[in-house]
């Protein structure tokens, strides 16, 4: 109804678009603005125009709906012709091993048909999982989230358990010259923060940060590594970065001392998926230990905490891994996954 009234600038259109009645969309349009607190559109004698809100709704309303007809469409597919090549479709939350782990994605199943979903926060995935509209889905979670209890056919493996996150700030910042950073130093700082991350990570960090007696100061949203990364060269804003993140001229990644803000990855598929699971946690693995090694910061503390990442190797050697059933939790929701701090890390 949203999208109809948008596309269109008129009720009475988005009610013919529809098959309803004018009243019943007028109706249907104020439960919505009622529901939500906003105005979505202003009517006129010329029609209907969305207001700022309105159109980041609108906005999103239309990926939603473009979501459900590819789905719709894999599903037709499938019924019209069962001996077709089947579908391998995976989400994977936006990483720093994603760019390398692209040149991969044809090797995770050469019979299927690959689907790719790169979201920037870890929301979305497990959802699709459960629900069937993704097989194979590698993001990552807050160490102490509980996620949802799975459905019992899905299988789930942690990577990585624990990896600090790192704060970025400008190379001239004087934050730059502490080979740690006291969370608390950052409470007087601008913060920049990712606009689409609809997980578990932003209520996360605001609440580790309450614990530390203030709440950030974001005054800066952006999901663009670019933009992000020149607001932070140039001192304006701080970021949250994954350890693994490349450097960038005129930023350096300092850890947080105690390292309070950490996440762990994960990796869950269905039962069908499993060969294409397991090629995906032997690729990610041999790309992710080759960012831990690039990565100064974060490979002396990867060195001196082994209990994090089991799986994996400390710091040298090839990465070597077992099934992809070992260390699993099957259906129990239960360990963990992870996530994509901001600022393009």
């Amino acid at each position: 109804m949203i999208e109809a009234i948008a596309a269109t600038g008129s009720i009475s259109k988005a009610a013919a678009r529809l098959g309803l009645t004018q009243p019943a969309v007028s109706t249907m349009l104020r439960r919505v603005e009622s529901h939500l607190g906003v105005q979505l559109f202003v009517r006129s004698p010329e029609g209907v125009t969305p207001t700022p809100v309105g159109a980041e709704v609108a906005t999103r309303a239309r990926a939603a709906l473009a979501s459900i007809d590819d789905l719709n469409a894999a599903l037709a597919h499938r019924i019209r012709d069962p001996s077709a090549m089947p579908l391998l479709r995976v989400g994977v939350q936006a990483c720093p091993a994603l760019t390398q782990l692209s040149d991969h994605l044809g090797a995770l199943s050469p019979t299927s048909r690959l689907q790719l979903r790169v979201d920037q926060g870890g929301g979305r995935i497990p959802a699709l999982l459960a629900s069937g509209a993704l097989d194979v889905g590698l993001f990552q979670e807050p160490v102490d989230h509980v996620p949802r209890p799975a459905r019992d056919e899905l299988e789930r493996l942690v990577i990585v358990e624990r990896e600090p996150i790192l704060v970025g700030v400008s190379s001239s910042s004087p934050l730059a010259a502490h080979d740690t950073v006291d969370l608390a130093d950052l409470a007087d700082q601008d913060w920049l923060d990712d606009p689409l991350d609809d997980g578990p990570w932003p209520a996360y960090v605001r609440g580790v940060c309450a614990g530390a007696g203030f709440q950030p100061r974001v005054r800066f949203w952006s999901s663009d590594w670019q933009i992000s990364s020149s607001l932070i060269r140039s001192g304006r804003a701080i970021g949250l970065y994954q350890p693994t993140a490349s450097a960038r001229d005129g930023i350096v990644f300092r850890r947080i001392t105690g390292d309070p803000i950490v996440q762990r990855i994960v990796l869950v598929w269905r039962p069908e998926a499993e060969q294409a699971a397991g090629r995906l946690r032997v690729v990610f693995s041999d790309i992710y230990m080759d960012l831990v090694r690039a990565q100064p910061v974060f490979s002396d503390w990867w060195a001196d905490h082994p209990e994090a990442h089991p799986v994996l190797p400390v710091t040298a050697g090839p990465v070597v891994v077992g099934p992809v059933t070992a260390g699993r939790e099957a259906g129990s929701g239960k360990g963990g996954g992870s996530r994509n701090p901001h600022s393009g890390g």
